[in-house]
Formats: C-alpha cells, structure tokens, sequence
C-alpha cells in the first residue's frame, strides 16, 4: 500500500474487487455500518460470457446488482440461500468488458446493506486460424499448394484470484522496520509499524476503506482514518493470492514511508 493506508467496499473485478459495509444513511462506502453489522458478502469473478452472478453472503440476505451505485433499477436480484448463503442469480443480458457492476447484500430486517464492485474481465477465447497459400512456378505448369497454420494461442491471465484483502498482512524488514496491515468487516483498516519486532506506532486504526480493481491484480484502496474527514490513497499489485506490493499510480514499484520508518519499498504476505 503507498503511503500505507487502508482498503474496502471491495469490489473486484472480474477481479473481484473489494468490499465495504455501510447502512442506509451513510453516505461512504466504509466496511463497518454506524448501528448494524452490514452482511458479509463474496462475488465470484464475472466475464464478458457469464450468465449468472453467483457467490456467498449472510443467509436470508436479499441480493441485487446494479450498473451504478444506488441506481434505482436493478440488472438482477435474488436470495442467498437461508441454509448454506450462497446465491446464484440469472443476467438478462452479457455484461461488456471493463464495465463495474454493484453488488449488494442488504440484511432484510434491519436494512443495512454491503456492497462489492466487481470488474467485468474479458472471456477467455482461443484463436485458431488456417492459412492457404499458393506459389506458381514459371518454368513448369505445375502449381504448388502449401497450408500454413497458426497454432492456438490463449490469451494470459493471472492464475490466480484475489477476491477480498481482509486479513492481516505482514511486511518484508527494511532498515529493521516492519509493518502490518489488518482489514476487517467490523474494525475496518488498521496499519501498525515495528521496529526490531517491537510495535512503535499505531499508523491507521479503524478506517473507512474501499476499494478500486483496476485490473484482477492491481487495486487503489481509498480510506479515511477515524476521525478524519480527509481520504487517503494506497495502490497494491498481487503478485499472488496471498502477497502484494505496494505501487504507485502507474503500478510501479516504488519506496513509501511508514510512519517515522525511513522510505523503502515493502511486499505484504499473508
């Protein structure tokens, strides 16, 4: 994370983008509501050729997708199961690529609601063409035919699918500093700083955050520290399911400071 600060109203994206629980007069995407508990919800990943929106939330939980936040129609609604709390909802029509969809899981008897904004990815597809040529020779009559054929390419994706940051986060040591994120549905975002394995500073505690999938592995996480009126920004590249670093606005590697740690450049694992 640069600058290290916090993540949440999840969304990912095709990528499944990141999370946030909120009640019906907040007007911010944080992950804790002021007097409810907000439901927790999972998005699977969602293509340009998906049909249906399926995932996890609280059971008994209404879910409903939309195009825009807090749009008034709805692209599909359904339940999550009362036993289980999984839920698979049917799409009128395929969703275009790069487009973001809201998701939400609102609890039917107090009406506080979280929502995911999931990134439509494009569907994989494999290219396969054949090629026909024909040469002819001017000393003979005789014409030679060859075929030329493309092999089948697949278009790369990541192998991996980062869905949700909640957890706690350690860091790699840098000038013998240390840190370490938490996020959470109920306390929101928390960064801690250590020296020599010793706790110093408490960074950010109990944030507001949400969060932006750029693409399936490059996120930007706003926040606001509690008691501050002022967002913050911290952008993260996945390298894998359970390890991130922390990147600029154009996905570079670059040396953050963390509190009164000198700058240096910092990998997060789970």
């Amino acid at each position: 994370m640069v600058a290290l600060t916090g993540l949440v109203t999840l969304a990912t994206v095709g990528a499944t983008v990141p999370a946030t629980a909120i009640t019906p007069a907040s007007t911010t995407t944080a992950h804790a509501a002021t007097k409810h508990i907000g439901p927790s919800l999972s998005v699977n990943a969602i293509s340009t050729s998906s049909s249906k929106i399926s995932g996890t939330a609280t059971k008994g939980s209404k879910v409903t997708v939309k195009a825009t936040k807090n749009a008034k129609k709805n692209l599909t609604s359904g339940t999550a199961s009362k036993t289980t709390g999984k839920f698979s909802i049917k799409l009128s029509k395929k969703l275009k690529k790069d487009a973001n969809v809201y998701v939400y899981a609102t609890n039917p008897k107090t009406k506080a609601y979280f929502y995911r904004i999931i990134r439509v990815q494009a569907a994989s597809t494999k290219a396969a063409t054949t090629k026909k040529t024909t040469t002819k020779k001017t000393t003979t009559t005789k014409k030679a035919t060859t075929k030329k054929a493309t092999t089948s390419t697949k278009k790369s994706t990541a192998s991996f699918s980062v869905k949700t940051p909640t957890g706690t986060w350690k860091s790699n040591t840098a000038n013998k500093y240390s840190q370490k994120m938490v996020f959470s549905q109920k306390s929101g975002f928390n960064q801690y700083l250590y020296k020599n394995g010793k706790k110093v500073k408490t960074l950010v505690s109990y944030a507001k955050y949400s969060v932006d999938a750029k693409t399936p592995t490059f996120w930007k996480i706003s926040y606001t520290p509690k008691g501050s009126k002022a967002s913050k920004t911290l952008y993260l590249r996945f390298t894998s399911a359970k390890k991130f670093k922390i990147v600029n606005s154009k996905n570079k590697v670059v040396a953050v400071k963390a509190g009164v740690a000198p700058a240096a450049k910092w990998t997060f694992t789970k």
